[in-house]
Formats: structure tokens, sequence, C-alpha cells
């Protein structure tokens, strides 16, 4: 089977969170964000021509944005957006991880299966501690462990970038 529309849909998945990420620079960071998510999104769709597994990721990625809107109103909804958000990651990792079995790049897909796994513990912990804050006097012990989890959010994502990035390239 030709994997090549995952393959480059996955680098314009890659180029969107690379934008994403850019966000922060006044003036223009919304902009990036903006065309990071839409790009990411674009991506998700074009490869979903070579795995449903994209295609379940591209429907909660729409998910996603509209909870995240909804967050403005009901702020408790930011942790469902979290748990989405650990689910696009899991499944665009298993998928493209499935995918680079199928081809021959072993070592790329145990880097995607560790990658949603380290996700998936951050998630975990980001998502008691947002509910741990929500008590009374036990904010400063959610705040305690949430600085280690963050540095741990980065290094995934950074992961998560490595991964996409040797993906694309291997499939294109």
């Amino acid at each position: 089977m030709d994997y090549t529309a995952a393959g480059s849909g996955l680098k314009k998945v890659f180029i969107g969170e690379i934008l994403s990420i850019l966000s922060f620079i006044p003036l223009v960071g919304g902009i990036l964000a903006l065309v990071g998510l839409i790009l990411n999104l674009v991506g998700l769709n074009e490869a979903s021509r070579a795995s449903e597994g994209y295609r379940t990721a591209f429907t909660l990625s729409i998910v996603s944005i509209v909870l995240a809107v909804l967050t403005l109103v009901l702020p408790i909804l930011s942790v469902v957006g979290s748990i989405l958000s650990f689910v696009v990651v899991y499944l665009v990792c298993i998928t493209t991880a499935d995918i680079l079995d199928e081809c021959g790049d072993s070592d790329t897909a145990a880097k995607g299966r560790f990658v949603w796994k380290l996700y998936v513990v951050c998630t975990v912990i980001l998502v008691v501690c947002g509910l741990v804050a929500l008590i009374p006097g036990a904010a400063i012990l959610a705040g305690l462990v949430i600085i280690p989890t963050a540095i741990a959010s980065l290094v995934a994502g950074i992961q998560y970038l490595i991964f996409l990035y040797r993906a694309s390239d291997f499939l294109s």
C-alpha cells in the first residue's frame, strides 16, 4: 500500500505543531497559532487517505476546537479538552507506528509508542492537578506537582515533534 498521503499529511501536522508553538510571539502569535491549527487539520485530513485512525484524530480535533470555545463559558471542560488532545496524539502515534512497522521502520514506530505513553502519564497528572486545584486549600499541592509535570510535558512535546518529523520523512 502507498503511504505517501500519510507522510505528506504528517509533514503538515509537524509544521502546524511548530507554528502553534510559536504562538507566544507578540503581534503575529495569534496568526501563527491559527495557521498552525488549520495546517494540523489539513494534514490529518490528508493522512486519513492512508488510514482511518487519522480520520478519527481529525474528527476529535474538530471536537476539541469546539470544546476550547465552550471552555470560555464552562472552564471545567478544559479537562475534557486535555483528554481529547491526548487521544488525538495517541491516534496519530499508534496509527503511524502501525504503518511504520508495516513499512519496515520499527525504530521510529517504537518512538511513537513511547511518545503516546509519555503523553498519557502527563495528561493524567495534569487532569488530576486541575481537579485537585478546584478543592479549596489544595491548590498549592497541585501547583507543586504541576511544575515537574509541565517539564515532562515539554519533553513529550519535543519527542512528538521528532517522531512526526522522522515518520513524515520516512513515509514521503
